[in-house]
């Protein structure tokens, strides 16, 4: 593997043809790349949190029949953007890459849908976008999805009191109503059990 010219201010990775370029580890590797470097720095939505998602992902995915490589993609780079109306933007972005890897052409549609339905308000409709949502959601409830939720109400969405942190977490937790499967919903209750007692005594704390 060699590393060609940037692209958007990102390094560009090339694969040598004929070499390591058919293989799934290559291609994986290239994903994962990318992610990192284009979420270096980021708390909150980082490649640390695209790691989680993935590995969510997987633990939520057992049993039941869907495309591996398709889950792998969706989850590393659905965040990859962070401008408002991300889930397109990232989605946007995420197809240019999967094109360069050597992403199966006609896979990359279900990936990019996968992006742009993996939020709260989203409609996934394949197998591999339901368990990216899900295992998105489950990183937004519990102690890490507190933390991250924290931090986010200021950088993604520039809030200033701590009365719309709570509101913003109270109603994330709301979506938890959504969940696709049955192993999501049993992740989810010792992260919603948490989240509700942080909410809870958080809400005490604002009114003394």
């Amino acid at each position: 593997m060699h590393r060609g010219r940037t692209l958007r201010g990102v390094r560009r990775f090339a694969l040598h043809p004929g070499g390591i370029s058919g293989t799934i580890g290559a291609m994986r590797k290239l994903i994962q790349q990318y992610a990192k470097d284009l979420t270096s720095g980021r708390l909150g939505s980082g490649y640390e949190h695209s790691f989680r998602v993935y590995h969510l992902a997987r633990e939520i995915a057992e049993g039941i029949d869907h495309d591996e490589e398709i889950l792998h993609a969706a989850c590393f780079l659905h965040d990859i953007e962070m401008s408002v109306g991300h889930p397109k933007s990232s989605a946007d972005r995420a197809e240019a890459i999967l094109h360069e890897t050597g992403f199966v052409p006609e896979k990359i549609p279900i990936v990019v849908d996968a992006i742009v339905s993996h939020m709260p308000n989203g409609n996934p409709s394949s197998v591999e976008a339901k368990l990216l949502f899900d295992a998105n959601l489950l990183d937004s409830i519990g102690a890490v999805g507190f933390a991250r939720l924290s931090v986010g109400a200021f950088i993604w969405y520039n809030m200033k009191t701590m009365q719309e942190i709570l509101q913003y977490v109270s109603r994330e937790l709301s979506f938890t109503e959504k969940f696709h499967f049955e192993k999501s919903r049993e992740l989810a209750r010792e992260k919603i059990a948490f989240t509700r007692m942080a909410i809870d005594q958080f809400s005490k704390e604002l009114h003394l």
